[in-house]
Parts: structure tokens; sequence; C-alpha cells
């Protein structure tokens, strides 16, 4: 927990004095690991693994169907050469695909191809979109795991997760969006008022939807909201949401922050459960 609450005082400091010159039309690639191979110590899912692709196999400015197809047919044509079967592609966030292998040496020799940038271990709960932290522990998950991957608004993100700190929604909430017209309405919250609102992400309601965690209007800086895992269990979605005051530790700023956290899960007419952990600031 030390090591959240040094990385939260660096980014708060970053954006005080860190001047804005990086084009939101130019966003950073998001930092590839020292090995192409990423092996985990705890929670691994046995056979089971995540391909993570360059950035340029397919174009962001590309409609959604058109990324999928891109990054699918790259799929097919690693499961053809290396066996196999991938179940569920990424095309958002980050590009690449979930697939289950045959062995290991499956798994490193797609790492080792030109376009993927790593190829690590499936493990129960995660949610990274950054390069893998193999000491992070991860909440458990006691039924089947659901991919989870971030839905970007904004300037593109990279590097280890954390929360819109403004999120535009300045209630407490949980929320489960399931079609394009909750989308909306949503969007409009968080957009604002006025002319110039950037236009909503693209998600496909007909394959997945959306989880939303808002922590609501908090009186500085140094707050956290951060949606873990989720886990189908029991005949129902369990998420797993992990709360975070850092202010409490003096690290805050004179501003009203409202965070928000929003993922994309494949859809399912399940009912959806938040199970709620509170993490303590570790400052004495």
């Amino acid at each position: 927990m030390q090591r959240l609450w040094i990385y939260a005082i660096g980014f708060v400091i970053a954006l005080v004095i860190t001047p804005q010159t990086t084009s939101p039309q130019q966003p950073q690639p998001a930092p590839t690991p020292p090995t192409k191979f990423i092996k985990h110590t705890i929670r691994t899912i046995p056979g089971r693994y995540i391909v993570v692709l360059r950035d340029d196999v397919v174009r962001d400015s590309d409609p959604i169907e058109v990324r999928r197809a891109g990054v699918t047919a790259i799929a097919e044509r690693h499961t053809k050469t290396y066996g196999g079967k991938f179940d569920y592609v990424y095309e958002t966030a980050l590009k690449g695909y979930a697939i289950a292998l045959p062995d290991q040496a499956a798994a490193i020799a797609i790492s080792n191809l030109p376009e993927v940038r790593w190829v690590e271990e499936d493990v129960m709960g995660s949610v990274d979109v950054g390069v893998p932290n193999q000491t992070t522990p991860q909440p458990v998950c006691v039924g089947k795991p659901v991919a989870v991957s971030l839905l970007e608004y904004g300037p593109k993100r990279s590097g280890r997760r954390i929360p819109f700190l403004s999120g535009g929604i300045s209630r407490r909430d949980r929320l489960v969006i399931r079609d394009g017209e909750q989308f909306n309405q949503l969007w409009k919250e968080i957009a604002g008022p006025g002319p110039d609102k950037p236009p909503p992400p693209q998600v496909d309601f007909s394959r997945e939807m959306l989880i939303v965690a808002a922590m609501g209007q908090q009186p500085s800086s140094g707050y956290e909201i951060i949606i873990e895992s989720a886990c189908e269990v029991d005949k129902q979605l369990e998420v797993v949401v992990r709360s975070a005051n850092y202010a409490k530790c003096g690290l805050q700023l004179g501003v009203v922050t409202a965070p928000v956290d929003i993922v994309r899960v494949p859809k399912t007419n399940l009912p959806v459960v938040f199970r709620e952990t509170e993490v303590a600031s570790g400052c004495k």
C-alpha cells in the first residue's frame, strides 16, 4: 500500500507542475514490459493467456467493428498456427485477445512475434491495462472469471489504472449500463453542459455492457475508486470495487473531485452485485 501512496503523490504533483503540451490526438503508448512473456506467481488460470498486441495493428480512428475485425483476424491466424482457442477480443483500451493454449511453449512462441507486445498468464481478477505487475495481489474469484477492460474517454491513458478524477457524476453510485439509451443519458451527465461535448466512446451493446462505480463528490484530491474484477458466481455477476482515501495522509489539492471508474464486460442478463473493499491509506 505504501507503493500506491507514493504513486498517488507523484500523480498529483504531476498534475500541478507538468505543462499540458501533449495533444489528446497524440496519445503516448503504454510502456512495454522488460520481457515479452510474463509469468505470474499467484492465482493463475492454467492454460489461459492474455495476448497484448502492438497499438498500431489497428487504428484507433477506425470504427469499433473494423478494429474488432482486425484483432480477430490476428487471433485467428495465431490460433491456426499455434493451436488453442481464443474467446475474447480487446479492441479499445488495449489491442489483444484472451486465449487457451495447449502449453506454455505456444504462449512464448506467440510472444516472440513482431506484432505482439507481450503475452502474460491469465490470473483471476486481473484488470490492469498497463504493464502487468507481478507482485500486486488480485481479488480471488471463486467462480468463473469475467474479462474486464477499461472504457477509455478523454485523453488516452496508460500505465497503472487510475480513476477519472472528474468523472462528471457528483453522487455515489453503482450502475450497470446495458443499452445505448442508458449510455446516452450517462454521457450527458459525464460530458456536462455546453456545445463542445466530446463524442461518447463506441460501445457494442449487442456483446458488451458497462459497469460504473462513482465515488461521489469529494472535498479534495487524494481519493480513488477502481473496479478490480468481475466474476460469475451463484448465478450472478459479482463485481469487486476498491475505494481508497489518501487525503487523510495529507495528500490533497484544494480542488473538488468526483472519481469515477467505468469498465466494459461481456454482456449478460445475470443480476449484478457489488462487493465493496476499502483500502487503508497506510499512513501513520
